[in-house]
């Protein structure tokens, strides 16, 4: 089938496909400048650019092989004439997404924007990033736009989904390819478990692009009706609202840090240990629970909790949360009883009250400052990251690598249910970035026995480091420990997986016998 097309539309397609930079160029401030926040900016705009360039090449190159004109038309393939039409729609939603966005500082807001216009381009009705954990088997959506509710609207997601129900999605996960289901129909047969989560999500039709490593997880429309086998559009408004993500996270970890600083006089300094095994620092003194003549874990975990959601809570939802088995109103009488004893427990030390209960919600008082260790490690390494000299970012590092004992609360994490893994998950990807950092610091300037140091240590903690057993083996081979080369190439064989131990075997060959 052919078409006859005007010369003037393919004169402002040809306009759009030669001048694409452009056209990433109109976007420059949602879609390029920003991300130079984030010290990559010219990596992501390269990137950028050639998704761009990816979009628009194909009606370029079939615009050389047409010469058949006939006065001010020419006739033009089916197949051309609705390439055009998508580049056209496609560089339409771009200008309008950037002209929308322009003014707009919130990085919420303009992920939201983005999700939006995502769901115009494919005719979808829900658009939204999911983040996943593969170590504990999880998905949970961060950020999403639903066409009749609108953004971060009640959602038919779960809080946590299980992976085992979406094992296509964790294959497409793991390969990092688009993830592009027409009809979910098809996989009634061979995947029912993720057929049944389809129904449940009122899901026909799924886009999803995958993104990681850190964080890890997809970008996803639902029910898509228009250009479901072109995911790159959707690639694209992934990288621009996964950065805004991340920039909103940038942004609550520098609140935190800077309203922590500068604690008001007189209030009551209080540091809660909450990485490794949980205590508390009180006016130079330190506390353990187990310490205690009578140890009162429920009021640590109450104390836990509303530190980590920094608002006020309903305590019956919290109550459903942490011990869903207990009654109403066993679970408002054993909560008020935590909290006296926890109050009794610190009245040695200081006689402020630390929570307050009224009206059936609990929330921490304005006369106390309580700072946490997960805090304090996280502000260390957004410090380090904006230090311009190697000695002074370099031993900012250490600082908070020094902070890290282990995984949040982790006398009591397995009783803490599913609300405490994002923090899990979040402070632990913190002291993984940190440990990156330090190691390559260390390794770079050849200080091989202090990545030794560092690197056994991170690996002692959280085993799924693949950085560390990149650079302790190559500390080992510098300092002529073959065995311990050997102990922590069998260690990465056992913890991790197989995917990432032949990646750190690649980066450990290139390094040794680089291209020429």
């Amino acid at each position: 089938m052919v078409v006859v097309a005007n010369e003037h539309f393919l004169a402002a397609t040809h306009i759009k496909i030669k001048d694409v930079r452009r056209a990433a160029g109109v976007t420059t401030r949602q879609f390029c400048g920003f991300l130079l926040y984030f010290g990559i900016g010219q990596n992501i705009r390269k990137w950028g650019v050639a998704m761009l360039e990816k979009i628009f090449s194909f009606g370029k190159a079939k615009e050389k092989q047409s010469d058949d004109t006939t006065g001010k038309c020419r006739t033009i393939t089916e197949e051309e004439y609705q390439r055009y039409v998508f580049e056209d729609e496609l560089f339409k939603i771009i200008v309008e997404t950037e002209a929308a966005l322009h003014n707009i500082e919130d990085p919420v807001e303009i992920a939201v924007g983005v999700m939006k216009a995502a769901c115009k381009f494919y005719g979808a009705d829900w658009c939204g990033i999911l983040i996943a954990d593969l170590r504990s088997q999880l998905w949970r959506p961060e950020m999403w736009y639903d066409v009749e509710t609108g953004p971060m609207k009640e959602t038919l997601f779960h809080e946590f989904e299980m992976t085992e129900e979406f094992v296509t999605w964790a294959e497409h996960l793991v390969s990092q390819k688009p993830m592009i289901i027409p009809d979910t129909e098809a996989i009634r047969e061979s995947n029912p478990k993720e057929y049944e989560a389809y129904q449940r999500l009122k899901a026909k039709a799924v886009i999803g692009v995958p993104f990681g490593q850190h964080p890890l997880g997809y970008m996803v429309v639902r029910n898509p009706v228009r250009n479901i086998s072109q995911p790159e559009p959707l690639q694209l408004a992934c990288f621009v609202a996964m950065m805004m993500v991340l920039q909103k996270r940038r942004i609550d970890a520098e609140r935190r840090y800077i309203s922590d600083v500068t604690p008001e006089e007189g209030k009551l300094k209080m540091r809660y240990n909450i990485l490794g095994q949980h205590s508390m620092d009180i006016n130079g003194q330190r506390i353990r629970e187990q310490d205690l003549a009578h140890p009162n874990r429920r009021g640590w975990v109450i104390l836990l909790y509303l530190i980590l959601h920094k608002a006020p809570v309903d305590q019956l939802s919290m109550a459903a949360e942490l011990w869903p088995d207990e009654s109403e109103k066993s679970a408002r009488a054993n909560i008020r009883q935590a909290i006296y004893r926890l109050h009794s427990d610190l009245a040695v030390y200081h006689d402020a009250k630390v929570i307050d209960v009224k009206s059936g919600m609990l929330e921490l008082l304005d006369d106390v400052h309580i700072v946490t260790d997960a805090e304090e490690m996280e502000s260390l390494y957004l410090k380090a990251k904006s230090t311009a000299t190697s000695d002074e970012k370099a031993a900012t590092l250490k600082k908070a690598f020094e902070l890290y004992q282990g995984r949040l609360f982790e006398l009591g994490e397995l009783d803490m249910g599913s609300w405490l893994i994002p923090y899990t998950t979040h402070y632990n990807q913190v002291f993984i970035d940190v440990t990156r950092e330090l190691l390559s610091m260390l390794g770079h300037s050849r200080d091989y026995h202090r990545v030794i140091e560092y690197a056994s240590r991170a690996l002692s903690i959280e085993p799924g480091i693949q950085d560390a057993y990149y650079w302790i083996s190559i500390a080992a081979e510098a300092t002529g420990n073959s065995m311990m080369k050997d102990r922590y190439d069998q260690m990465a064989r056992e913890e991790l997986a197989e995917e990432e131990y032949q990646k750190v075997q690649h980066l450990l060959e290139i390094r040794t016998h680089p291209t020429e």
